[in-house]
């Protein structure tokens, strides 16, 4: 892998930023990050998607040990998250202060700092172009690093460990240049008839090169055209509500009807567990039969015979390590398929709840451990261009009042539910989708909670635990069970035609030379039904 030392520095008229002069010292990129931070929420967000972090503020003033800019950041991410979405003061810098008992000298240096940060107009414009010279300039010291650890280790391991220095930090160079290299292009509406036409013309011709990788569910496939690389997709669920089933249903779905390759990380079941649940849904044995090794001789090596003859199709990976559920791990098992069978197509990760963060501070949070896990997946997503399906563990009872609220037309910002990663989650992920199961009657009902470009109704589907199977109802039973689940729930019964699942969301079958050559006012021209993002109330849901 090699990286220009100039691709760091990217002056190129592609880019839609006007680059800041590098002589600019450190100190001013910071404070003028900081500036953006204090006075906008959406620079926040920002800020942590593009993968700022401590890391970035390094500047230390005179004989100083500590950086302060580093610390006022650490004071402002952590208020956010904590405060739900807040913005911070100079009062919370004073309570900061009183509450950690900083001494007057280091007080002294807080407020300096803060006085200059308020002085700053932050013009939200040049965001961007802030976060990437700040980013550069990171890359920059990783470069000094990686020359100077390689000699280093040359010198006491020899080649192989002077190697694998190198490679870290070219990788940690490619995610700080990848986490910023989706949102460095622009286009111009007004000059851009030719290329719509072309990019539509594309879709019309060749559909299923711009669809995703289906999760099996056609109420969600229809509306999604499936899981696109990048892409993080999250489904909630409480304890023991169906979260492990229906991930299987995807994985098994996109590895043996989409034909894609499929690491599953299973961070709570051992392999032999995992074998037989794959085994019981793709064959449809009874789950009991297998673990209980009732099979007679003839079953097994009739199942034998069919595993056998799927050996050269796309791969099904498991990965059961549970002793190191970290986002390394994952990322290191990656690399490894990249490496001996190929890239993945989709990752599968079961759950959020079960990962853990190397080298995290003895004192951290739950939330602040998987927030963390979220951004490392996120990048993941991005750095691979796979999409990525997980799921999060929420409380029976809020599905039930975030359900009694949304009849009740009351909506609340789910960033109000930021706990276990939940603040996190909900920001970057694409679809996040709540199931609602019903045991006794044997039912799931999926509701839309984060749709970034489609929607789709509620809906039910049938949970067979024998098969571990999450079985599609026709239209007439999921009316039924829906007109049922209401009524035992003490609410309105919609009407029929309220609970007809959405219609296919495909494209139109237009001919290319009927396309439109150009843009006029008098043409109508083929419309693609398209969808806005639409957000179930959270404000009570523990995640």
């Amino acid at each position: 892998m090699a990286i220009a030392a100039e691709t760091l520095l990217d002056n190129s008229p592609t880019t839609n930023y006007k680059v800041i002069d590098m002589k600019n010292n450190q100190e001013d990129f910071e404070i003028t990050l900081l500036a953006h931070l204090v006075s906008d929420a959406k620079a926040i967000e920002k800020s942590l998607t593009s993968g700022i972090s401590e890391e970035h503020f390094v500047f230390v003033e005179g004989n100083y040990k500590n950086s302060m800019t580093k610390k006022i950041f650490t004071y402002i991410k952590d208020y956010y998250k904590a405060s739900g979405g807040s913005l911070f003061t100079s009062f919370v810098l004073e309570s900061k202060i009183v509450e950690e008992a900083i001494p007057d000298k280091g007080r002294g240096r807080l407020m300096t700092l803060w006085a200059d940060i308020e002085s700053i107009d932050a013009d939200p414009n040049n965001l961007h172009e802030v976060i990437h010279q700040i980013k550069n300039r990171h890359c920059l010291r990783i470069l000094k690093e990686m020359f100077a650890d390689g000699l280093n280790e040359l010198e006491t391991t020899g080649v192989s460990g002077a190697v694998n220095i190198i490679q870290d930090k070219l990788e940690k160079i490619n995610e700080q240049m990848n986490e910023f290299a989706s949102d460095i292009h622009n286009i111009d509406v007004s000059e851009s008839a030719e290329y719509f036409r072309e990019e539509y013309t594309k879709r019309v011709q060749q559909p299923e090169l711009f669809h995703g990788i289906p999760c099996g569910l056609e109420n969600i496939d229809n509306r999604t055209f499936g899981f696109l690389p990048g892409q993080i997709i999250v489904f909630l669920a409480p304890s023991s509500g169906g979260k492990s089933v229906m991930l299987l249903n995807s994985a098994v779905h996109a590895n043996t009807v989409a034909k894609k390759n499929v690491l599953y990380m299973s961070f709570e079941m051992n392999s032999w567990l995992c074998m037989l649940r794959h085994i019981s849904l793709q064959y449809e044995i009874p789950y009991n039969q297998l673990k209980n090794v009732e099979l007679t001789k003839q079953e097994l090596n009739k199942l034998i015979e069919k595993m056998q003859a799927k050996k050269d199709g796309p791969y099904f990976e498991y990965d059961v390590n549970m002793e190191d559920p970290t986002p390394d791990y994952i990322d290191s098992r990656i690399r490894d398929l990249i490496a001996t069978k190929g890239k993945p197509d989709l990752l599968v990760v079961d759950y959020i709840g079960n990962m853990t963060i190397r080298n995290a501070p003895q004192n951290a949070k739950d939330y602040e451990l998987q927030s963390k896990a979220v951004q490392e997946l996120f990048k993941m997503a991005k750095r691979y261009n796979i999409p990525i399906i997980t799921a999060q563990q929420i409380n029976r009872e809020t599905i039930r009042d975030a359900r009694k609220a949304k009849e009740a037309n009351k909506f609340m910002s789910y960033d109000q539910a930021a706990v276990s990663g939940g603040q996190v989650l909900m920001h970057l992920c694409t679809y996040a989708i709540a199931m609602e199961p019903n045991k006794e009657q044997g039912y799931c009902i999926f509701h839309p909670v984060k749709m970034r470009d489609a929607y789709f109704t509620p809906f039910p589907v049938r949970m067979e635990p024998e098969f571990n199977k999450v079985r599609e109802l026709t239209e007439e039973e999921q009316l039924q069970i829906m007109a049922m689940h209401a009524m035992s729930n003490g609410l309105p019964v919609s009407s029929t035609k309220d609970n007809v699942p959405p219609k296919k969301n495909v494209m139109p079958s237009v001919p290319v030379e009927e396309l439109p050559t150009s843009i006029d006012e008098d043409e109508e021209i083929p419309q693609i039904d398209t969808s806005v993002e639409m957000e179930l109330d959270l404000s009570s849901w523990s995640l």
